[in-house]
């Protein structure tokens, strides 16, 4: 189930980047793309939400968990954040700033909240769009931008591809 995020919108570099991760997959890029009414993404552009929503959700559903994860972890080598996040922790606590980079307007578009367990762990609770294997791809590439390497688990709790209105994520790294 998709969550709908009335008149927000999502930020084109963002999904450009996403789309970056797919490079080894041009044909099912054009294929998405072409579904979805459009050649290609121009990253300088704003695009509504729900449409860039949908546009996850039917790569997902062509290629998968597993690759949705490894799309995720390649899409944070392009992403845009916030400077000065150069540890896990830092970086961790600024995933909801760098997603505030890619979305505006509309007010129910979620967001990231960050609590650390301790100095080796964290919960995330994400309540973003996109699918969940895309975020903890999101969150490996995040650990791994610092030389972390990180477990991300699923907590309890729901899931957002369930209907569920977010989903919690336990690190350790």
């Amino acid at each position: 189930m998709r969550t709908s995020r009335s008149g927000g919108q999502y930020n084109g570099a963002a999904l450009y980047s996403f789309l970056l991760g797919l490079g080894h997959s041009e044909a099912l890029v054009h294929k998405v793309l072409q579904d979805a009414g459009v050649d290609s993404i121009d990253p300088k552009r704003w695009y509504d939400i729900n449409w860039a929503i949908e546009v996850y959700f039917a790569i997902y559903e062509k290629i998968g968990r597993g690759a949705m994860i490894a799309v995720g972890k390649k899409m944070i080598e392009t992403a845009p954040f916030p400077p000065g996040l150069d540890d896990v922790k830092r970086l961790l606590m600024g995933l909801d700033a760098a997603y505030r980079l890619n979305v505006r307007g509309g007010a129910d578009l979620g967001g990231i909240t960050c609590e650390f367990d301790d100095d080796d762990s964290a919960r995330l609770v994400w309540s973003t769009l996109g699918p969940c294997p895309l975020n903890i791809g999101i969150i490996e590439g995040c650990c791994s931008r610092v030389g972390a390497a990180a477990l991300v688990e699923h907590g309890a709790g729901g899931c957002m591809d369930e209907g569920g209105s977010s989903c919690t994520y336990l690190v350790s790294f």
